[in-house]
């Protein structure tokens, strides 16, 4: 399953994949989690919370650390830094006169990852990231 949250950087509005799946706990009970990624906890509140403070600590100068020249992709990096258990990311562009979706793309974490390779980009690896844990967070 996935789920879509809606992300704010710069005025433009992404929204952010995250793959989730059902396990069952210590209990036999079904839980949501994380699909794919070490730490496997979710919750919707927590993501949200985290996706305030990711807004809320924009800069240019922090997301022009990534890319100096495309400002779609030094966004991208910006946001994948900070919330690292995404699987993609998606960009629509709503016409403004009839307030509809004009455009609309998307990027895998596999891409973002290989444009970060090809590329030699610098990003602040947080391998203790926790989403249940805002001091593990890097902003």
């Amino acid at each position: 399953m996935q789920i879509s949250k809606k992300i704010k950087i710069n005025n433009n509005d992404y929204y952010i994949i995250i793959d989730v799946e059902y396990k069952k706990d210590q209990n036999n009970l079904p839980k949501l989690c994380l699909k794919n990624y070490k730490d496997d906890y979710w919750d919707g509140g927590d993501c949200s919370i985290l996706i305030e403070e990711v807004e809320k600590n924009y800069t240019s100068e922090k997301s022009k650390q990534y890319d100096q020249h495309i400002g779609f992709i030094s966004d991208i990096l910006y946001i994948y830094d900070r919330i690292p258990f995404i699987s993609g990311i998606k960009d629509i562009y709503i016409s403004n006169s009839d307030n509809l979706p004009y455009s609309e793309s998307y990027i895998s974490k596999k891409e973002i990852e290989a444009y970060i390779q090809k590329f030699n980009v610098k990003m602040n690896y947080n391998p203790n990231f926790k989403l249940y844990s805002k001091q593990t967070w890097k902003l």
